[in-house]
């Protein structure tokens, strides 16, 4: 069936009861695939995919848009919109200080870095990497994340296209990329990266892969900007709705647990960080009560977790223990058409 969503869509959400309220439509925009929010909160960025391109593999018609969030009532304001200069744009970053949008191109296999203005809008592009080669599945590359190290010197990106994590070398004064030495760690054939993400000392990362289905643990070299596989884990159920499918992770406030999704399977998998070693122990696998568990969040307090199952329209809570990490799932359930990606503001924060 069609889906009958219309763009982004902004719902109140209560953390101490885990309460979800019917979703209002925030901005009406085509096929937006991922969001991010400003640090400061005010402002919202969405990678925009045009579906009547994607039957051209090397299409060119993703953009991006930039948002005001409305304080009182969670809706958003068109700022601008730029082009991707990519195509299939399917991530979105803003840096920690704010000042820079980083984004991955699917279809094209690159990344792409904006300045962005003190009001909110994107600036110019100042910096570009195009990755190259093919694995044992694709022939091509196919970007699909990217993000600054702790310390905002290197911009690391998977490529499940050529099934490698991609080190470069970021300037925060200018914003450009340049390719590291060590510039790649090549995972197994046939893995695909998908996500990757630093644990909380800064020490290690973590990705997700999509058609392995499996979570691989990594030292880091904050000094030569070097990663290390120390731990592979698997993170699907024994029994597969479909082949494939690792999806989204996320990783507690306390950071001692990290949350990672299987939609072949449509379950959580909940892992034990070992803060000295950094390697994962699982302790549990939840189901999702739903099919495709694409996105998911955990809430600022820690007390839930969201996960948008995109193919059953709904989105659910699940409530954290703090103490084992464990999930426990609720009756609050959010029916909306096509969840992909999930975001908490707070736009009850007073101006400055």
């Amino acid at each position: 069936m069609k889906s009958q969503s219309k763009g982004i869509y902004v719902s109140r959400f209560r953390p101490d009861t885990g309460e979800i309220s019917t979703p209002e439509l925030a901005a009406e925009t085509v096929n937006p695939s991922y969001i991010a929010i400003h640090p400061n909160q005010r402002y919202l960025y969405a990678v925009v995919e045009d579906p009547l391109a994607l039957g051209n593999l090397r299409d060119k018609a993703s953009s991006i848009r930039a948002f005001a969030i409305n304080r009182a009532t969670g809706k958003l304001g068109l700022l601008n919109t730029v082009p991707a200069n990519g195509g299939s744009s399917c991530y979105i970053t803003v840096e920690k200080y704010g000042k820079y949008l980083m984004v991955a191109n699917f279809t094209t296999g690159s990344i792409v870095v904006w300045r962005l203005k003190e009001d909110g809008s994107i600036g110019e592009q100042t910096g570009f990497m195009q990755h190259t080669g093919k694995s044992a599945l694709l022939f091509g590359p196919h970007a699909h994340w990217v993000g600054l190290s702790p310390d905002s010197r290197f911009a690391v990106s998977t490529d499940l296209g050529t099934d490698q994590l991609l080190v470069d070398r970021f300037d925060m004064t200018k914003g450009s990329l340049t390719p590291n030495e060590p510039h790649s760690v090549s995972l197994p054939p046939g893995s695909g990266p998908r996500h990757f993400m630093f644990g909380p000392t800064g020490k290690f990362g973590y990705a997700v892969t999509e058609f392995s289905g499996e979570v691989m643990a990594y030292s880091w070299d904050p000094i030569v900007g070097a990663l290390k596989l120390i731990q592979t884990v698997s993170a699907k159920a024994d029994v597969l709705r479909v082949l494939g499918g690792g999806s989204e992770m996320a990783m507690h406030v306390n950071g001692k647990f990290l949350y990672a999704g299987h939609r072949g399977s449509d379950v959580i998998s909940v892992f034990a960080i070992d803060a000295t070693k950094g390697t994962l122990t699982r302790v549990q696998q939840e189901p999702t009560r739903g099919m495709a568990p694409r996105g998911f969040a955990v809430d600022p307090t820690g007390k839930y977790l969201l996960v948008a199952n995109e193919v059953t329209d709904n989105v659910i809570a699940f409530e954290i223990d703090a103490q084992s990490g464990l999930l426990a799932p609720t009756y609050n359930i959010l029916k909306i058409d096509s969840p992909t990606c999930v975001k908490f503001a707070r736009i009850d924060l007073p101006m400055e």
